[in-house]
């Protein structure tokens, strides 16, 4: 069995080694085995990180992800749909890339900005092969480096992003099955919310990036 210590397991799972530390802490993450005086860690340890990063970047946050984890698994199913309701199956679970693949979309940055990359969660290593959880925030962090903005400072963005986006994204749903649970009886709103998702979807894809640039140039304006 594959044996990492705390520095290799940060380097693995792009998780800086005093987040690990403070995972333990707060009880997401499990304690690792020893190995005399050294802490020791395994598979299901770099997998338990993947799994927190993945749910922090839909908005859960520590304590929410922490009762996922300590709940049962409901029969065959993944616990995490029932726990985490932005967590789907189906969702897009990013891009993988061979090294070459990401030699040429970083270009003569790699070297630079690979550590950060990592550590930030905008890749993650799949052995000889690098997987890219969100392309379109990967490829505006790589627009803000070429214009001084540091990959760390992109990173708390992105995860601001994201947390809002995901409140809205919720927000959105329940007004929509208020709304419709008013108007109407008949087969139901999940049946109907499930019909108009792909529409959601295009809609939201079609404006939100539009909405979002021009609400941060009022913001800079009236600044």
């Amino acid at each position: 069995m594959d044996r990492y210590s705390r520095l290799q397991l940060a380097e693995l799972s792009g998780v800086a080694a005093r987040t690990i530390r403070y995972y333990h802490s707060v009880g997401v993450l499990p304690k690792p085995g020893r190995a005399g005086k050294e802490a020791v860690y395994g598979p299901d340890h770099l997998e338990r990180l993947r799994a927190i990063t993945t749910m922090q970047a839909r908005g859960l946050r520590l304590d929410a992800i922490r009762e996922v984890f300590e709940a049962e698994v409901p029969g065959d199913g993944d616990w995490r749909e029932v726990f985490d309701p932005r967590y789907s199956g189906d969702i897009d679970t990013g891009t993988v890339l061979d090294d070459d693949a990401l030699t040429e979309l970083l270009g003569d940055r790699r070297p630079e900005i690979l550590d950060d990359l990592l550590s930030e969660g905008y890749l993650q290593p799949l052995g000889t092969r690098w997987r890219v959880p969100e392309p379109a925030m990967l490829t505006g962090a790589l627009i803000l480096y070429d214009v001084g903005t540091d990959i760390a400072l992109s990173g708390v963005l992105r995860k601001l992003i994201r947390t809002h986006i995901a409140t809205l994204a919720d927000e959105m749903i329940r007004v929509v099955r208020e709304a419709s649970g008013r108007e109407y009886t008949g087969e139901g709103i999940d049946l109907d919310l499930d019909r108009f998702r792909d529409r959601f979807l295009a809609t939201a894809r079609e404006v939100g990036g539009a909405t979002l640039a021009e609400e941060i140039e009022r913001a800079v304006r009236q600044r």
